[in-house]
């Protein structure tokens, strides 16, 4: 007996001993380090102590009630903040088939909780007359604006509808039932205000932000419901989305031609052959195809008492040439919704402003499906929002993108604004180059506010009142990419904006000034995240990389490949006056070079001296850099592979930044694994 236990003894020994040593190095693998919370470690902060405090927000800039929800709870929580961002632009990624999913996200991002469960959406294909939907359709949207047709007209109609397949003709309908809709509710959203005071802001819709401060735009953004609003839009989006498809699908008949005036704009169905197109206050136009020219108000609003606006391209190599600037055009929705869907084709959009995917009190929307672009405009385009929504979207294709300013994936004051691109090898430019020297950064460059930002109006130095910025995003889902802007771009935001430049996959190039590739200023949120590819840095002057200035957080985010960084101060993970700047990168053999030696960059940070002995003192000014990975190249100042480092201001407790260059660990929040 004693025999039989002491060797059923040993054989457990051995068992635990093999069960030990034999997965010894998986479990090591699995327990590899959290480079976060070992980088906090060198500045003895664990993570949760990262953060914001509630009385900081508050007492350093106060409440809004246009601020937008999500943004104090991730100045509260900074290291869950770079996944936040990047679960939008998945979302948005995966989504962007449906335009009703696109903008049930950006309402709600706004502050506006509705759609939530589609099942439960208004359904209008009750008012379908299965016989004939178009002629009906239309006799009804004239009797619901109390301009009845009468016997004459509603033949004349019926006669010139003649010939329109029954299936064009049932979504076609579907789409003005869905406009009716739309105008039902914007007109209650809008109900409090005259339609004078409602024509003086539709003809200057951006007056607060390039004229100074407008109480009219300022009331109506408080006081309209915007809920109403974008529950409507959503519903018109839906349709638009079952409509196109089915009418994709049965192909668009040839040959149709018809033009029809309605209370709410001109219907225009054109066929195959080649077309100009110059109709204003048009409701709802189809050209199936040829190589068209487009100019006035085409897919946008042209006035109050033309709340709908879409045209339908179907294939032909397009132009879409706007130079009036007090014309909005494609796919612009100003007290409204207005829409350009180019479905095929190599096509050119021109316009001076307030086009191409750009929204003010309603929602643009500009969709090109396929073919290689170029789209140029000045300022509030290409995925703009300001007080509204605004998308570009480009499925397919090499294509160019060129602006000067407020452009790109641009959101201000309870806006929302994404340039969404799917496929290619795409560049994007906000000039620099031809300055107008008004920058209060540096005069030899431009103010761009383009690529992914977020803006709003400070006023705390001025007549007080500041309204808090909205949330710009710029997606490229794949293709080696070209980024160049002056000051404000690439990531950025400024007076509780967030902005957001994501790039999922390519080797692509970053150029900018002041501000960019993740830097914030002023109370914002920045983050630029580059998910695959052999990427090229390169920043002039000063806050770039992952930085923070003043209440801000700044994120730069490189997962995979051989990177090279050319940075100015304030950079690379770089924190100024209660600034949080983080820098990472997940892989590769990268290179890091700084514009001079003794810069505040690679996990540094800096508090000012006029700002010692305030109530500041009590929030952290915060500098982090981690690499992952590789066999890097640091300047000779600072850095190196396999090391850690930290940095204390002497005299201010809670300035501080750290770095660390490692073979391994996690990144959790950063960089899956």
């Amino acid at each position: 007996m004693k025999r039989k236990c002491l060797a059923l003894f040993l054989v457990a020994m051995m068992s635990c001993w093999m069960w030990t040593a034999l997965p010894f190095s998986a479990v090591l693998a699995e327990e590899e380090s959290d480079l976060m919370s070992e980088v906090l470690a060198e500045l003895s902060l664990s993570r949760e102590q990262v953060r914001f405090t509630d009385e900081g927000i508050e007492r350093t800039y106060g409440t809004d009630p246009l601020r937008l929800p999500f943004f104090n709870q991730q100045l509260k929580n900074p290291l869950a903040t770079p996944a936040f961002l990047e679960s939008n632009a998945s979302y948005i990624a995966t989504r962007q088939g449906s335009m009703r999913d696109l903008l049930w996200l950006s309402a709600f991002r706004l502050g506006y909780t509705v759609s939530s469960y589609p099942q439960y959406e208004p359904v209008l294909d009750h008012r379908l007359v299965e016989s004939q939907p178009l002629l009906y359709a239309i006799s009804d949207l004239h009797t619901f604006c109390q301009e009845p047709l009468d016997s004459y007209s509603f033949a004349l109609l019926k006669k010139k509808l003649e010939g329109i397949p029954l299936v064009a003709q049932t979504e076609l309908a579907r789409i003005l039932y869905a406009s009716l809709f739309f105008k039902e509710q914007r007109d209650k959203a809008f109900s409090a205000f005259s339609q004078e005071e409602l024509m003086t802001v539709f003809r200057n819709p951006a007056k607060t932000l390039v004229q100074g401060y407008d109480p009219l735009s300022h009331r109506i953004l408080k006081e309209a419901n915007f809920a109403l609003l974008y529950f409507a839009s959503i519903q018109l989006g839906k349709t638009l989305d079952k409509s196109v498809a089915e009418l994709k699908k049965q192909g668009f008949p040839p040959d149709w031609d018809l033009e029809w005036k309605t209370p709410m704009g001109r219907i225009i169905l054109k066929g195959s052959e080649n077309h100009t197109h110059s109709a204003k206050e048009v409701l709802l136009s189809v050209d199936s195809g040829g190589d068209d020219s487009y100019s006035s108000s085409v897919g946008a609003t042209a006035s109050w008492f033309n709340p709908v606006s879409i045209h339908i391209d179907v294939a032909g190599n397009d132009r879409y040439l706007q130079s009036e600037d007090d014309v909005y055009s494609q796919g612009a929705g100003i007290l409204g919704m207005g829409v350009l869907m180019d479905l095929q084709g190599d096509d050119y959009y021109e316009a001076v402003q307030y086009a191409q995917g750009f929204g003010c009190f309603g929602v643009g929307l500009l969709v090109d499906d396929t073919g290689d672009d170029h789209y140029n405009c000045v300022s509030f385009s290409q995925g703009a929002g300001i007080y509204g929504i605004g998308y570009l979207i480009d499925r397919e294709g090499e294509d160019k993108y060129d602006v000067y300013s407020f452009s790109q994936g641009f959101g201000y004051v309870k806006g929302f604004g994404c340039l969404l691109d799917m496929k290619g090898n795409d560049r994007y430019v906000a000039n620099n180059e031809n300055v107008d020297g008004s920058n209060p950064q540096s005069s030899d460059h431009n103010t761009s506010f383009c690529q992914g930002a977020g803006f709003g109006r400070r006023a705390d130095l001025s007549e007080g009142n500041s309204m808090s910025g909205g949330f710009g995003l710029l997606i490229d889902m794949e293709g080696n990419d070209y980024y160049s802007c002056g000051v404000f771009g690439q990531g950025t935001g400024y007076w509780a904006g967030t902005g957001l430049l994501y790039d999922a996959k390519g080797d692509d190039e970053y150029k900018g000034v002041w501000y960019v590739q993740g830097g914030a200023a002023h109370f914002a949120i920045a983050a630029l995240i580059d998910k695959e590819g052999n990427d090229r840095y390169d920043a002039l002057l000063n806050m770039a990389q992952g930085a923070g200035h003043d209440v801000s957080l700044g994120f730069l985010i490189d997962s995979l490949g051989n990177d090279h960084y050319i940075s100015p101060n304030l950079a690379l993970g770089g924190g100024n006056d209660n600034g949080m700047g983080f820098f990472v990168d997940g892989a590769g053999d990268d290179v890091y070079e700084t514009r001079g030696p003794g810069r505040i960059n690679l996990g540094k940070a800096n508090y000012s001296k006029h700002l010692w002995g305030s109530w500041r003192d009590k929030e952290y000014s915060l500098g982090i850099f981690i690499d992952r990975g590789g066999k890097d190249t640091y300047p000779e100042d600072r850095g190196k592979n396999d090391t850690k480092w930290n940095y204390f201001q002497d005299g201010a407790p809670k300035s501080m930044g750290a770095g660390i260059d490692a073979e391994t660990g996690k990144l959790p929040g950063f960089v899956a694994p």
